[in-house]
């Protein structure tokens, strides 16, 4: 019998925290701290004041980038996942993190004391997610969903596409810049430009609406930016180094490594769009509890016929 307590994900969603339950692979052991392993011959990571110093440091370190054609563009074809914890939830931001231990994020004491509330209501059975909502994961989070994901690459830009929300991020490699700080505001998924230093695709963003990096996990604010290097390290895994900037947030640069694993399946496995509200039958209650509408009460939204009106 299904409980009115739930994980707070919208029944769109559950797909995606079946994987959730199912847990991710390990990534970096703890010995293998992302701030000092030589990561894919590129070194250990070095940061800056800021996240835009960081981009620049990278882009001269690549003599300002290699031009891509058709013809040497790296293939990142197929779909793809976030690597699984044998754990389980929480989906750490930082794969290095402990099952069940504390974040690796050097928290300010403001967003320090908003997480230990975070976990503490947690632990009294008091979660809500945004995303049950229908609202995007948005960046940094979008690293952290457990939807298939898809890559198009092109000479000019990369599109980064996951199943969830159908979120898009653009990244242009084309030689622009970011849009003009007079023009510019807080989006989902930020503004982000980059460059190809050999097969790794370096990507700044910034312009990115507050959020928290995964349920359980620490906010973030709206002026959280990041540096990426991609790159597919085997016809099977493609690993993304992040560095966080967010002096709001953080006491430090969050640098971890995010990991992507090829999905195996047959030749129709593909990317679906879908609407989270046809389906949504989550909804948060006074205590901020996340609750389920169940079949047969009011307002319940079948899955079975979606789009029609509510029962």
């Amino acid at each position: 019998m299904l409980s009115k307590k739930t994980l707070g994900v919208p029944v769109g969603l559950a797909a995606a925290f079946a994987l959730a339950a199912a847990g991710m692979a390990s990534g970096a052991t703890a010995a293998e701290s992302p701030k000092t392993m030589d990561w894919q011959g590129r070194g250990p990571v070095k940061t800056y004041k800021t996240a835009w110093e960081h981009f620049q440091a990278l882009k001269a370190a690549a003599h300002g980038g290699t031009k891509k054609t058709f013809a040497d563009l790296p293939d990142w074809t197929g779909l793809w996942e976030r690597a699984r914890r044998p754990e389980g939830w929480p989906y750490p931001f930082d794969l290095t993190e402990p099952a069940g231990g504390p974040t690796t994020a050097k928290l300010t004491p403001e967003y320090q004391a908003k997480f230990d509330k975070k976990m503490a209501d947690f632990r009294k059975g008091i979660e809500w997610d945004p995303l049950s909502y229908c609202l995007p994961a948005g960046m940094p989070r979008w690293l952290t969903e457990p939807r298939p994901r898809e890559y198009i690459v092109r000479p000019e830009a990369v599109w980064m596409s996951t199943e969830q929300q159908s979120e898009f991020r653009r990244v242009y490699t084309d030689g622009r810049g970011h849009v003009p700080e007079d023009e510019a505001y807080p989006l989902w998924e930020g503004d982000s430009i980059g460059f190809w230093d050999g097969d790794t695709l370096v990507v700044h963003t910034n312009h990115m609406k507050a959020g928290q990096y995964q349920r359980q996990q620490p906010d973030y604010s709206d002026q959280v930016e990041t540096v990426e290097e991609i790159r597919k390290v085997s016809p099977t895994l493609i690993e993304d180094r992040t560095t966080v900037y967010d002096p709001p947030s953080l006491l430090e640069p969050w640098v971890t490594i995010q990991k992507y694993e090829k999905i195996e399946a047959g030749d129709n496995l593909r990317i679906n769009m879908w609407s989270c509200n046809e389906n949504n039958n989550v909804v948060k209650t006074a205590e901020g509890v996340t609750q389920f509408i169940l079949p047969g009460e009011a307002g319940y939204k079948d899955p079975k016929t979606l789009g029609k009106p509510p029962q």
